[in-house]
């Protein structure tokens, strides 16, 4: 790619900037024993690839731009890998996907509509993940992988969902669900978080609540054994399924981060099983007409758990992500 080409590409990846809505809950409150609450979901679903993975895709994007890359690769279960795929078709780069063979997604054949190329592995996503970064070493190519050295990208792409929710409640909530795999996510949030109450624009930072399957996570395991850095899962304990797939992880590559987020503002970690997270995607779907991706539907579940434990001083948030189906 030439000079002019890449500067041209690095200026239009930088217009491209998404503010997602936060929309109050209603009737699905009573259903969840939530009525007496004020609760949002602040729903990543209208990303255009469908998930909150679209914001750490643009910003690995449009970072390979800058450093003068020609192909970005990731291991993935899916969301991420058709971010990556998207984003690096609009840059002119080269994207290859490690996906584990198992996987069930259709969302496979959306990272190849996109131009990327599939490399199926044999293994768990961490094994995926693992392949993704020896290629990248091996090759030279730019590695957006979780756990490659440029998590700070990724931290600061998904701040950008603390400073909108501030922006929408004039203030930062109690407390804010986030359904945690890695715990990536999470930590960025708090991060934007912690940014908004240093600069005046929040009275606090909310407490944080990790929401994930209850087949096995090491940052939810981790905090319920009371443990300040993460413990091993044994790959055996996980139970991968095409609804827990993006939460399941025997090893959480920000697990330490996501720990410590968790202590440092009193936060809570809960897990459930695959027929609670199908029930809350289909009530949110039904009663808000919200589309959710089950996995991510915990994060609400966990705001059920948190208040019927203590009474929140403040509106609560859940970070809820879905998938914007779009005809090719």
């Amino acid at each position: 790619m030439d000079e002019d080409s890449s500067s041209m590409r690095a200026k239009v990846l930088s217009i491209l900037r998404y503010a997602t809505p936060l929309l109050r809950l209603s009737a699905s409150r009573k259903l969840l024993g939530l009525d007496h609450l004020e609760v949002y979901v602040k729903w990543e679903g209208g990303n255009p690839t469908g998930t909150h993975k679209d914001r750490a895709a643009l910003a690995h994007v449009s970072r390979a731009v800058s450093e003068g890359a020609t192909t970005v690769t990731v291991g993935t279960c899916g969301n991420y890998g058709v971010a990556i795929a998207y984003y690096a078709l609009l840059a002119g780069l080269r994207a290859v996907i490690f996906v584990p063979r198992s996987y069930e997604s259709s969302r496979v054949e959306e990272m190849r509509r996109y131009g990327a190329k599939v490399v199926l592995v044999d293994g768990t996503y961490e094994d995926a993940v693992e392949a993704s970064a020896r290629a990248a070493a091996l090759k030279g190519w730019y590695d957006a992988n979780p756990g490659s050295g440029r998590d700070s990208t990724s931290f600061q792409a998904y701040s950008r969902i603390a400073r909108e929710i501030v922006a929408e409640l004039g203030d930062a909530p109690y407390a804010v669900s986030v359904p945690v795999g890695n715990g990536t996510t999470m930590v960025g949030l708090y991060l934007g978080f912690l940014e908004a109450y240093k600069e005046g624009y929040a009275t606090r930072i909310p407490r944080f609540i990790a929401a994930s399957t209850s087949h096995a996570n090491q940052v939810v395991e981790s905090w319920l054994q009371g443990r300040l850095t993460p413990v091993e899962v044994p790959p055996g304990k996980v139970k991968e399924t095409p609804v827990n797939e993006p939460l399941v992880a025997y090893r959480s590559l920000n697990a330490e981060e996501a720990l410590r987020v968790l202590y440092e503002t009193k936060g809570r970690a809960y897990a459930f099983s695959d027929e609670e997270l199908v029930e809350a995607s289909l009530l949110l779907r039904a009663v808000e007409g919200v589309s959710s991706l089950p996995a991510s539907s915990s994060a609400l579940l966990a705001l059920r758990e948190f208040a019927r434990e203590e009474v929140p001083e403040g509106p609560l948030v859940a970070v809820i992500t879905g998938r914007w189906l779009r005809k090719h």
